[in-house]
């Protein structure tokens, strides 16, 4: 763990901001790219000099809404019906049969923007949630609002974070292992319960 978080900062520090960009495009894809993983190291790098944390913060953010409206456009492109063939291919996988693809439209077109703002705190949940609002055609000045907010104060908790574990350097690997351990556990039990009570009805 120590040498892969070592060589993950070495690669953020040689990559810069466009790295960033890059890779926070690819964490608003389907693409699990974990932000932890990116902005906790970067946030150790704004302690060290190494980066600042506005341009940061901008571009990361400005990175998680590029990728998310190409996740929205590309919903948006295949629309409905094509995410209803999707789903009768897929109909084993979590939240891709025909009743939760019309459940969430209609969510959308009632509740769209609490869902795209709250979705960005939520691990695996903000990989996936540009594509129904793509297909149900939510507003997309709403949409890119609600990101940019969402994402925005997400990715500043995340640097945040990686500053103020660098005070603590001697442990600042370990804490890394730790949190993304814990959000991938949360992650994963949500989905076994979700599993769970699908399976019971």
């Amino acid at each position: 763990m120590i040498n892969l978080i070592d060589g993950l900062i070495s690669i953020l520090e040689s990559w810069g901001y466009s790295g960033i960009f890059v890779l926070m495009f690819l964490e608003s894809l389907i693409i699990p790219v974990p932000a932890e993983i990116v902005l906790i190291p970067a946030g150790f790098l704004v302690f060290k000099g190494l980066m600042s944390f506005f341009p940061l913060l901008i571009i990361s953010t400005l990175g998680s809404l590029a990728g998310s409206l190409f996740s929205y456009f590309l919903a948006y492109k295949i629309g409905r019906k094509g995410f209803e063939k999707i789903a009768k291919k897929y109909s084993e996988v979590p939240f891709w049969d025909i009743k939760h693809l019309k459940n969430s439209e209609k969510f959308f077109k009632k509740k769209g923007h609490l869902t795209i703002f709250f979705s960005r705190f939520i691990p695996g949940l903000r990989h996936v949630i540009s594509l129904p609002a793509g297909f149900s055609k939510m507003n997309i000045i709403e949409f890119s609002l609600y990101t940019l907010f969402g994402a925005g104060i997400y990715n500043a908790f995340l640097i945040l974070l990686g500053y103020f574990a660098g005070t603590n350097e001697n442990y600042f690997i370990s804490h890394v292992g730790i949190i993304s351990a814990l959000i991938a556990i949360i992650f994963l039990v949500g989905i076994g319960v979700y599993l769970k009570l699908k399976n019971k009805k």
